[in-house]
Formats: C-alpha cells, sequence, structure tokens
C-alpha cells in the first residue's frame, strides 16, 4: 500500500513538473510576443491608391493590422485614377497624418492601353514597345501631366517633399505595389488584356528606380490566374464574393488580401520597418 502511495507521488511530481514547465514556457512565449508586438504597435502603416486601399473593403486594414501589429490607416480614392493620386488634394490627405510608411496600390482604374502610359527614357521597357517619351512634371505646381507614367512619377517625387517638409529626417517610407491584373466586362475590353496590365506594371518598375522608392511586385508575385475569376460589371458589389482571389474581377477578397498582405510583411521585414 506504502508502495502504491509512492508510485502515486513520484506521478504526481512528474506531471507537477511537466506542467511547471509547460506553464513557463507559455510566459515566456508570451512575454518574449509581447516585447516584439511592443515594437511593431507604435508602427502606422498608411495604404493609398483607389477603392481597394480604401474603406470600401476593411478587411485589408485588419488583415495587415494582424499580421503586423502595427496600427494602419486606410486611405484609398474609391473610383479615382493614378492622376488624381498625384493631386494636391490627395497628397494633402496622406501626408497630414503622421506615418512611418506608405503603401501605394495605383491604376486600378487606368486602362493601361497603348500610348496612354508614356516613359521617360527611349531605352526603356516601354519605350522599346513604343510609348511615347514624355517630361518630369514639376512638383512645385499642380499635377498636369497627361500619361499614367507621370502621374506617378509626380505622386512619388511630390509625397516626398511634402513628407520631407512634414516629418524632416523622419520621413515616412514610401512603398509603390505594381498594379494587380483585372477583367471588366469582356475580354475584348482594355481593362481585361495583359499587355495594358503589363504596360502600368513597366512604369511603375520605371518611377521606382528613377525615384530610388521600394517597388513591391505584386503583379509578378501573386501571379493571379484571372481565367478562374469573373468578370466586374458595375456597380461595385462590396459584400458577395464571386471569385477565388477577387471580389468580382477588380477587388480582392480575404483570400487575395492574405496573400497579398504576406507579400507586404515580407517587405515590411526586408526595409526594416518590422523584424
Amino acid at each position: 500500500m506504502k508502495e502504491k502511495n509512492k508510485k502515486e507521488l513520484r506521478k504526481f511530481k512528474t506531471g507537477l513538473t511537466a506542467f511547471s514547465i509547460i506553464l513557463f514556457s507559455f510566459f515566456f512565449v508570451m512575454m518574449f510576443s509581447s516585447c516584439a508586438f511592443g515594437k511593431k504597435e507604435n508602427t502606422v502603416i498608411l495604404l493609398a491608391g483607389d477603392s481597394r486601399s480604401s474603406d470600401d473593403y476593411t478587411f485589408y486594414k485588419e488583415t495587415l493590422e494582424k499580421k503586423t501589429g502595427a496600427e494602419v490607416f486606410i486611405e484609398g480614392a474609391s473610383g479615382m485614377k493614378a492622376e488624381y493620386n498625384a493631386s494636391e488634394e490627395y497628397l494633402k490627405r496622406v501626408t497630414q497624418k503622421k506615418h512611418d510608411v506608405s503603401i501605394w496600390l495605383v491604376g486600378g482604374n487606368d486602362e493601361g492601353s497603348e500610348g496612354t502610359i508614356g516613359t521617360f527614357s527611349e531605352d526603356s521597357a516601354l519605350g522599346c514597345q513604343g510609348e511615347a517619351l514624355v517630361e518630369e512634371v514639376d512638383i512645385n505646381g499642380e499635377y498636369n501631366g497627361n500619361s499614367f507614367i507621370q502621374a506617378v512619377d509626380y505622386s512619388m517625387r511630390k509625397y516626398k517633399k511634402m513628407c520631407a517638409d512634414n516629418y524632416g529626417k523622419k520621413a515616412p517610407v514610401m512603398i509603390y505595389c505594381t498594379d494587380l491584373p483585372q477583367q471588366r466586362d469582356s475580354a475584348d475590353s482594355e481593362w481585361s488584356k495583359k499587355e495594358n496590365w503589363e504596360r502600368k506594371r513597366l512604369a511603375i518598375l520605371e518611377c521606382c528606380e528613377k525615384n530610388d522608392i521600394e517597388c513591391l511586385d505584386l503583379y509578378e508575385l501573386c501571379d493571379f490566374d484571372m481565367s478562374i475569376e469573373p468578370m466586374f460589371v458595375a456597380p461595385t458589389d462590396k459584400v458577395n464574393n464571386h471569385g477565388v482571389y477577387y471580389m468580382d474581377g477588380l477587388h480582392p477578397n480575404p483570400k487575395g488580401i492574405d496573400l497579398i498582405t504576406d507579400f507586404e510583411v515580407m517587405k515590411l521585414k526586408e526595409i526594416g520597418i518590422l523584424e
């Protein structure tokens, strides 16, 4: 009987030790996580661009906040083209809120058709495709360009200047994403043509290199198969999901945003915004 009690006592002690180890490990992990997220919680991310980065789809903000622990502002302008993102009105809006990094997804309302993109160099990939050579628009005045590349370039240079004026040496980092593919109405629509998606991508890559801006090539990284996605037909349905990675052939759904934000988090870690 005494031997049985001793065995039971040994089992109890062993179980207590194991429980103590597990409990200690749990509190250690929680303390470590709190320290790690403590730094991230002080980080502020601003999402800029069009409706995909607007409060039309708050799951973008919520997903990024969950993955980073940062505070996220959504400042996309629904229905607007890249030229609006280069306007004084819009740039004042995004620079008045103090933030550490901005992530731009622009071009969802620009067709990208031949002759509308432009290039700053005849030797560029766009120049070789026959896009017209264009000049920079002076950022000391209002944007008055007429090509997609001018709007993107202006928004980059003007944003950097306005942030430097507002924040000094602690100006936020700008990350510009290449535009995502989309399809509207039918395969014959200008919005649905792969060559138009790729022209916009090349323009953003050219501007990022020209202005020393961090680039996230979502077009290539996500590699969305549009053959399995629906065609976007107005009006926008902000509630019901109709696709695999897209709500409607234009706006990424939660699954699409989950993939997009994975790449954004990787980029934020790469440039030292997150650990």
